[in-house]
């Protein structure tokens, strides 16, 4: 005969003992669909960055315990809590990174949202007793969305090129000069990009037609830890007074993991009082799915990477 529990423990208790379980197979099952989507190269596709939160979501409404009327407030907030420590064990799991954290955030947290949506709309429509096929709607999107970039066909196009212009008060033969002396690696950078390591060391040649410049990187995953190491090589492949044309030969940067930098063109064009238009485009391929997030966001880093660069590398200081 088995001896009762000195001190039972209250339903509430059990309730919480099976919720902290139910999240921690939750943080083992999405760091093992993770890892297997990396194993078969899929770590790049929206199955990863729609699928993953889509998953979560959905184990997310049925762990955490619901109210008679489930509101936007309260019940909302724990499932953004319990979401966000998923997906920070999820991360220390994985050994990923902290920019890899904030670039998943908002994707993550958008999926939770419309799922929490759905959720209302379904209980709304129950308690008018009117159907819920509609509703079904959202979920069905979404999760089809989760398979842009598993093939070819379910993907959009990935070449972009940006470019941005500056009117400075100099010469071309000025502004040729300046690009010959070394950057400064301490300037001031706008809020996303600052996420991003800067090179670490440039070592340039002269700004000759087939030289190549090489471009170190650090970049601490942990802020100060988990160092990796990269490099990027630039060579000028054209090189005349009003246009040089760059290519990038090589780039293990932590950059490379979202997009592959293809080469840049510099035109400078004269104009009637004396002052130099440069016009600076950059060429990359996207990497990462889904479309609708990630290109937008890499448009708006590069296109701030290359005013960074049109200030920084092109304006002399006599300017």
């Amino acid at each position: 005969m088995s001896e009762k529990p000195p001190f039972p423990l209250a339903p509430q208790s059990i309730s919480k003992r099976r919720r902290n379980i139910s999240i921690l197979l939750l943080i083992g099952a999405s760091s093992l669909l993770i890892r297997t989507l990396m194993s078969y190269n899929f770590d790049k596709t929206a199955l990863l960055y729609v699928g993953i939160p889509f998953f979560v979501s959905i184990a997310l409404l049925y762990i955490i315990k619901k109210p008679e009327q489930p509101t936007l407030n309260r019940y909302y907030g724990n499932l953004v809590l319990w979401s966000l420590i998923v997906m920070l064990g999820t991360s220390v799991v994985l050994f990923e990174g902290f920019v890899c954290v904030i670039m998943f955030m908002p994707i993550y947290f958008g999926i939770l949202l419309l799922m929490y949506l759905f959720q209302l709309l379904t209980c709304y429509l129950r308690s008018k007793k009117k159907g819920t096929h509609y509703a079904h709607i959202l979920p069905a999107v979404i999760f089809l969305s989760a398979f842009e970039g598993v093939v070819p066909s379910a993907s959009f196009e990935r070449e972009y090129s940006i470019t941005k212009e500056l009117v400075i008060n100099a010469t071309p033969e000025e502004i040729q000069q300046k690009l010959i002396k070394p950057m400064q690696l301490d300037i001031e950078r706008n809020w996303l990009l600052s996420l991003f390591p800067m090179p670490s060391n440039i070592e340039a040649g002269t700004l000759s037609a087939g030289d190549v410049h090489h471009i170190d990187f650090t970049y601490h995953r942990w802020f100060v830890t988990n160092t990796h190491k990269g490099h990027m090589k630039l060579e000028l492949t054209q090189v005349e007074n009003d246009y040089i044309r760059t290519t990038f030969l090589e780039d293990t940067s932590y950059i490379g993991n979202y997009l592959k930098l293809k080469g840049t063109e510099i035109r400078f064009i004269k104009t009637k009082n004396g002052n130099t238009k440069v016009a600076l485009t950059i060429y990359y391929h996207r990497f990462l799915d889904p479309a609708w997030y990630f290109g937008p966001i890499q448009e708006y880093a590069i296109g701030q990477t290359a005013d960074m660069l049109l200030n920084e590398l092109f304006v002399p200081e006599t300017a």
